[in-house]
């Protein structure tokens, strides 16, 4: 990774941190130096344009702080001009920068009922690679940082936690941070898209599943073995 980084992703890298040098919901440059991590490993394997997937998971959140100041979606049109600049300053081959907005264009549609057939391999990539970094010990812990962002209680127990229709990024049904497990996340696993990211996906679903699990016996009080 040092190697790749420090060669053709190092000025998409120092642009990316200072993005989102201030971001605290769970999006911030770590997040995305993950999936850009993830992004590559799975790359190794399944293929893909290594620049397009490497580029995409690197810069698939910047507009997130953008995206709370002004109401507008991360990964709209008006936002992927902002990134298409970040690529020219970075000096994206100018082919591939059409690619890469078409990846983040498309990174958050979540197509469970109805899946896209003409998804580029990049675009599988990357979204694998984002969403594991949303389940598993670390999901876990964004999901909350993401909850206490935002103002959302922990959990009501009230909340109906049956959620049938596709989760609309932006849109969310659930009202408390413990719903976002049922609506979204806890339906990862069953709809990656690579051969490679179905296999990550299983332990760390299950660790999701430990965690609730647990959660709910305390919540209750449920102190017997």
């Amino acid at each position: 990774m040092e190697r790749i980084a420090n060669s053709q992703f190092s000025k998409l890298i120092e642009q990316v941190k200072a993005f989102l040098e201030n971001e605290s919901s769970g999006h911030d440059f770590y997040h995305s130096e993950r999936v850009f991590k993830t992004a590559l490993f799975i790359q190794s394997r399944e293929g893909g344009d290594e620049y397009v997937i490497g580029a995409s998971a690197l810069l698939h959140d910047i507009c997130r702080p953008w995206e709370k100041k002004t109401g507008k979606s991360h990964f709209g049109n008006e936002a992927l001009e902002i990134i298409r600049e970040v690529l020219h300053k970075s000096g994206a081959p100018k082919e591939k920068i059409p690619l890469v907005l078409n990846v983040i264009a498309l990174h958050d549609v979540y197509d469970w009922t109805e899946k896209t057939e003409d998804k580029s391999i990049e675009l599988q990539v990357v979204q694998d690679a984002d969403n594991l970094d949303a389940i598993g010990a670390m999901g876990i812990a964004r999901t909350f940082m993401f909850g206490g962002h935002h103002g959302q209680p922990m959990y009501l127990p009230e909340e109906d936690l049956v959620f049938v229709e596709d989760f609309v990024d932006g849109s969310p049904k659930g009202k408390s941070v413990v719903a976002h497990f049922y609506e979204k996340l806890l339906k990862l696993k069953d709809n990656m898209n690579t051969q490679t990211g179905i296999k990550l996906a299983q332990k760390r679903h299950e660790i999701v599943l430990s965690f609730l699990n647990q959660f709910f016996k305390e919540w209750e009080s449920n102190l017997e073995e």
